[in-house]
């Protein structure tokens, strides 16, 4: 059976469910995962796991293993490997997930002059949108090469609700993701502010944890809605879905950074449609690829929080759109986001791999 070293810097942050869930369900190929630092465990139980400090520990383990294929998972650690990649004479697949594109200033920077020797010498590359894969031309990747591969979800871990107004009228409103500034969570306290203004009989839930907790609390506690906004912190993936059962709406505020940095597409958002909830979002990224604007859910402009409030009210003034823009979500995960489908994807292109090589 062929082996796979998937390389990741970290095994694994609880936000790369994604990356989890395609290594445990492969079928065709021995996956083995190579990595810096372990974290995690009990939520992404995995055998085996190979820990490396430097580049000839990688190297070694790879040869040991009889390695045949590497799969990447990030741009920047495939730029990272190439001369491992080039010393063991191994075809390798680079995925890029979004912080890493190098229309981001930061990550643009790690590649330390290493881009274009990435896209020259690697044989393959995946991107999970259609606008990830035009940034990926735009920097000189070979279009021959790229490949855009949805991250899938298991979608029977979500089971599907249908969505009406609460009989006591409190409206629990969601949102998913780490609390950075790519995520656009002040957006959404704005346009929560105005909401709640209009319909106090809503609350705000928020699952995720980072850097920007204290400022979005205090920004929460300057508007006056801090007993309107509950903080779950960062909770493990099955938590996520029992939240999602539990809520009737769902936003997520995405905005492409400062440096640059910004989404594929987000798979909570996916998680989400699976679901039935009725969905509003940002018009960032590969988002628009996902959510078809007032069919499946609400698209708004970046960093427009007015607009946001206003398509939230329109959905709590008009309950009976939710089942249909529900039935819709969840329709379009199943036919282009599936899991199962996009492992099959997967592994077909280690095939190709290994056979073009």
């Amino acid at each position: 059976m062929v082996k796979v070293a998937v390389v990741r810097s970290w095994y694994l942050p609880l936000s790369e469910t994604f990356i989890y869930s395609e290594l445990v369900n492969l079928r065709v190929v021995s996956p083995v995962v190579c990595t810096k630092r372990i974290l995690n465990l009990k939520h992404f139980p995995f055998h085996p796991i190979f820990q490396f400090k430097r580049l000839p520990d990688l190297e070694r383990i790879l040869r040991e293993q009889n390695i045949d294929l590497i799969h990447a998972r990030f741009g920047t650690t495939g730029a990272e490997i190439l001369n491992v990649k080039k010393k063991l004479g191994l075809p390798m697949l680079t995925s890029f997930h979004g912080f890493d594109l190098p229309s981001n200033r930061v990550s643009l920077a790690k590649y330390k002059g290493n881009l274009q020797r990435l896209f020259a010498e690697g044989e393959a590359f995946t991107v999970t949108s259609e606008n990830m894969r035009e940034v990926l031309l735009r920097f000189g990747c070979p279009s021959e090469k790229i490949r855009v591969h949805h991250s899938g979800i298991d979608v029977d871990r979500f089971a599907f609700k249908q969505r009406t107004f609460p009989a006591d009228g409190k409206i629990i409103l969601l949102s998913v993701g780490r609390l950075v500034e790519k995520k656009g969570m002040n957006y959404l306290l704005d346009a929560f502010h105005k909401v709640q203004q209009e319909y106090p009989n809503i609350c705000l839930r928020i699952a995720g944890d980072g850097p920007y907790r204290e400022r979005l609390r205090q920004q929460a506690r300057s508007l006056r809605i801090q007993h309107k906004v509950e903080f779950l912190g960062e909770i493990p993936h099955q938590k996520v879905a029992e939240a999602m059962q539990q809520a009737h709406l769902f936003a997520l505020a995405s905005v492409t950074t400062r440096n640059g940095n910004q989404e594929g597409i987000p798979n909570v958002l996916k998680e989400a449609m699976a679901t039935g909830l009725p969905v509003v979002a940002t018009s960032h990224a590969g988002i628009p690829e996902l959510v078809k604007h007032k069919k499946s859910g609400y698209l708004v402009r970046e960093r427009d929080s007015a607009e946001l409030a206003k398509r939230l009210l329109d959905l709590i003034r008009n309950p009976h759109k939710w089942g249909k823009m529900g039935e819709k979500g969840r329709k379009t995960v199943i036919k282009s986001f599936r899991l199962q489908t996009q492992v099959l994807e997967l592994e077909k292109m280690y095939a190709d791999i290994l056979t073009n090589r």
